[in-house]
């Protein structure tokens, strides 16, 4: 009766005779635990680009342009129509329903029912 639950499953599987599929399975952990020899292989790295020898990079002397970015600019003033909000015909009414009975039920303790 003090029995773990692994003990019972061993006792279990222990007393059982061995099928075809545990077999395989036992087969199986086995083989992996033997592990496995790999073979060599070479490979061939085509990754890098492939630039022709008469080409040649230039570099360019940039530091004009960042030197404008940074530079303190004076930002002209933009007139935008913001269309974001949600448009309410003038004749729909929107009523309010009062919720605080509902939500003061919701606070309250409740006893649960099993």
């Amino acid at each position: 009766q003090g029995q773990t639950c692994q003990q019972n499953t061993a006792q279990h599987f222990n007393n059982k005779p061995l099928t075809l599929t545990t077999m395989a399975h036992q087969q199986l952990l086995a083989d992996l635990e033997k592990g496995a020899r790999l073979k060599d292989v070479e490979t061939v790295d085509k990754s890098a680009p492939v630039i022709e020898g008469d080409i040649q990079v230039k570099t360019v002397d940039r530091s004009a342009h960042l030197a404008a970015i940074a530079s303190e600019h004076e930002l002209k003033h933009a007139e935008t129509v913001d269309k974001s909000a949600p448009a309410i015909p003038e004749d729909v009414k929107i009523k309010t329903i009062d919720r605080s009975a509902h939500l003061a039920a919701l606070a309250s303790e409740h006893e649960l029912k099993h």
